[in-house]
């Protein structure tokens, strides 16, 4: 009985101190209250604090990030432009070298053509000069021939041919003969100037010219085979009277002087040698 009481006393007791206990914490707990929130309050400050600067700092670094991905990028499109232009630079001067050199392929042609043609040329020219220079020879001795010609007793120069008159008087072949020794042939006369020419110079003598008809009778030629085209005959001539085959000049003074005799008779004769310059 007496335990019972006493430990309900006992239990009385604990109670009561556990009861105070709880009642001090509690006042402390109060009494402490505006302190702790305080504190509380300045740690929700600071853990605020630098949840900012650290969210502060994370932007400053995306941005910094995001700036030198900028950058990066604007370098790396400039070095590709560059790059890019440099190529096309480098693109076009192949081309212009390219095209240079054609052209230098093309000029090196030309002129290798134009000094062949150029070689041909002065071979050309050397050649022509050789016969330039023969033509020249042959045009001094030719000259030398007809002053020579010129100044031998009865010669005389009438429009580019020379001609020689006889002092004596001979058969139609033979005087043909004496030309042909003299380098010439009986004269062949071919205009009226020329007939007229020889008019003058016979002195009214008859004189034997060049036209015959001794190969083939009615056809008259002249010495060098040539047809006679300007015909001086006297009228009624050539007439073949007892087999007249041989031309002389002068029957009569007129223009028309010409007439056929026997080629066995005997006159003076003219011969002409043409002069080829």
């Amino acid at each position: 009985m007496s335990k019972s009481i006493y430990g309900n006393l006992e239990d009385g007791r604990s109670r009561d101190l556990e009861d105070n206990t709880n009642s001090y914490e509690a006042i402390y707990m109060n009494e402490k209250t505006p302190e702790m929130q305080i504190t509380t309050r300045k740690k929700a400050n600071m853990s605020s604090e630098q949840n900012s600067s650290g969210c502060r700092c994370y932007r400053l670094a995306v941005v910094c990030l995001m700036m030198l991905v900028v950058l990066l990028l604007a370098a790396i499109a400039i070095l590709w432009f560059k790059l890019t232009t440099e190529k096309d630079q480098i693109h076009t001067s192949y081309n212009n070298m390219t095209t240079q050199i054609d052209q230098l392929e093309t000029s090196n042609y030309k002129l290798t053509a134009e000094e062949e043609q150029l070689k041909t040329n002065c071979t050309i020219v050397a050649k022509e000069r050789e016969q330039l220079q023969r033509k020249t020879d042959e045009l001094q001795k030719k000259l030398f021939q007809l002053k020579t010609d010129i100044n031998t007793p009865g010669w005389r120069y009438f429009n580019s041919s020379i001609y020689y008159i006889s002092t004596v008087k001979k058969s139609w072949s033979k005087s043909s003969q004496d030309c042909k020794e003299r380098g010439a042939d009986l004269v062949i006369i071919n205009s009226k100037e020329e007939q007229e020419f020889v008019g003058l110079w016979r002195r009214g003598e008859n004189t034997w010219i060049g036209a015959s008809d001794r190969d083939k009778e009615g056809v008259w030629k002249w010495v060098d085979g040539t047809a006679i085209t300007n015909k001086f005959w006297s009228k009624g001539e050539p007439n073949n009277v007892g087999d007249e085959d041989c031309a002389v000049s002068g029957y009569h003074t007129e223009l028309e002087n010409w007439y056929d005799v026997l080629c066995n008779r005997e006159f003076i004769w003219i011969c002409k040698k043409i002069i080829n310059m």
